[in-house]
C-alpha cells in the first residue's frame, strides 16, 4: 500500500498557501514537509497538526493507492532509488510492471533559452543562449549532459527539468519522443521534459531482451 499526498498540495492550492505558509500554521520542520512531498511516512501527529490547522479531515489531505496502481511518474517518485549521481544528472533505477526503467534526471532546469541537442554520438547536450542586450549576438555556451548506458533489458529516459526553448533531435537515430511512447528496439532512448513524463504512459513494457 503506497500513501499520496497529492491532495494536500490541491487544498493548500485552493486556499492561496504555500509550502511555507502550512509550515507556519503547523509548526512542523521544512525536514516533515519535504518527506510529505516525497510521500514518505510520516507521523500520525503530523496528520494530526495538518488537520487542525487547514480544518480538514484526513482524506482531504491523503490517499491510500496500491503499488500496482501508481503512474511510472509517482511510482519512480516513491520507488526509484539514486544510483550515480554527477554535478549534471541524477541516475535513477527501479522496477515498474516488471520492467526495468533508468531515469538521467537533470540537476538544474532549463528556460526559453536552452535548448538540449540529442546527438548522433549518443550524447546529450545542454546548449544554454545568453542575452547581452542591445543588437549584440546571443552567446552560446554548449556542454555535454549526459552520455546514458544502455542495457538491453532496461528503458532509458533522460528527463529535463523545467521548460527547454527546444529539444532537438527527437525520434531520429536512437533518440524517441513521450510521443512515441514504443520502443522501437532496445538501442533506443526516450528524452523529455519532467512535465511529459509526469503524464507519460509507455505503451508497451516488456522485456526488451
Amino acid at each position: 500500500m503506497y500513501i499520496n499526498y497529492s491532495k494536500l498540495w490541491k487544498l493548500l492550492a485552493e486556499k492561496g498557501l504555500s509550502k511555507s505558509d502550512l509550515i507556519d500554521l503547523t509548526g512542523l520542520s521544512s525536514r516533515v514537509i519535504a518527506k510529505l512531498a516525497k510521500n514518505e511516512t510520516v507521523t500520525t501527529d503530523t496528520i494530526a497538526k495538518i488537520c487542525t490547522s487547514l480544518r480538514c479531515d484526513v482524506g482531504d489531505m491523503m490517499e491510500c493507492s496500491l503499488e500496482s496502481e501508481l503512474s511510472l511518474y509517482h511510482y519512480s517518485r516513491a520507488f526509484g532509488k539514486t544510483v550515480e549521481e554527477t554535478d549534471r544528472v541524477q541516475k535513477i533505477s527501479f522496477v515498474w510492471n516488471g520492467q526495468k526503467f533508468v531515469l538521467y534526471v537533470t540537476k538544474k532546469k532549463a528556460t526559453k533559452s536552452t535548448r538540449i541537442d540529442c546527438g548522433e554520438d549518443n550524447t546529450v547536450y545542454w546548449t544554454q543562449f545568453y542575452i547581452a542586450g542591445g543588437h549584440s549576438r546571443p552567446s552560446v555556451v554548449k556542454a555535454p549532459l549526459v552520455k546514458p548506458l544502455l542495457a538491453a533489458d532496461t528503458i532509458t529516459i533522460v528527463i529535463i527539468k523545467g521548460k527547454p526553448g527546444t529539444i532537438t533531435g527527437l525520434d531520429e537515430g536512437i533518440w524517441g519522443s513521450a510521443k512515441n511512447g514504443k520502443l522501437r528496439d532496445n538501442h533506443q532512448i526516450f528524452v523529455m521534459t519532467e512535465a511529459a513524463f509526469k503524464v507519460f504512459e509507455p505503451k508497451e513494457c516488456v522485456s526488451l531482451q
